[in-house]
């Protein structure tokens, strides 16, 4: 069997649970949701958690966020077991698929000044997404200290999708912080109005 034999299944919570410390592995502390909220967000609905799955075998998982007041879903996670053989590719394809109406990502910017490992590890998730059809969406986006490149997939981007985009991260924080941290820990500038203008 190959990538393309890949399939999402549901991702059950008790299985989240058992995959949380490789998920706590390859996510830095500071970015990875505890246990607890990532199973509150998916009671509460609007959390879509998934397995990639081949031949019984499993390879990786995808955690989204979806809101019926945003037109596009938000990768939260993709974390794959098996790396550097094309199922990240195929993962993407196949949420692609589920998600027609078009998917957000967050990658972390590779700044100047990080030590050459973590520039390079920085430099290929974007490539990543690039090459899977993501586009960059050119606007400022730093949440709690980490400063991140936002990208878009879509059947067809939107003229505007920058000030779109914006808004729609902004509704995704905004749902998941209290006032007081949104207004703390996120920053997004460039091409949209100020929070405060925001519906």
């Amino acid at each position: 069997m190959t990538q393309t034999d890949g399939q999402l299944e549901p991702l059950a919570p008790e299985e989240l649970a058992d995959c949380f410390p490789f998920l706590a592995e390859t996510f830095p502390e500071n970015e990875l949701k505890p246990l607890a909220r990532l199973l509150e967000l998916y009671r509460q609905g609007g959390y879509d958690m998934w397995k990639l799955t081949c031949g019984g075998t499993v390879h990786g998982y995808a955690l989204l966020l979806r809101r019926d007041d945003c037109r596009y879903v938000l990768l939260d996670y993709l974390a794959m077991r098996d790396k550097g053989n094309g199922w990240g590719t195929a993962c993407l394809e196949l949420l692609k698929a589920r998600y027609p109406q078009g998917i957000l990502v967050e990658a972390e910017a590779p700044l100047p000044g990080l030590p050459e490992g973590e520039l390079s590890l920085r430099q290929r998730r974007l490539r990543f997404y690039r090459r899977s059809g993501f586009v960059p969406c050119p606007f400022d986006n730093c949440v709690f200290g980490v400063v991140y490149l936002i990208h878009l997939w879509a059947p067809t981007l939107p003229r505007e999708k920058n000030d779109l985009c914006a808004r729609e991260m902004y509704r995704y924080y905004r749902a998941q912080l209290s006032q007081e941290m949104l207004e703390k820990h996120v920053t997004i500038e460039g091409l949209c109005p100020p929070k405060e203008e925001y519906p």
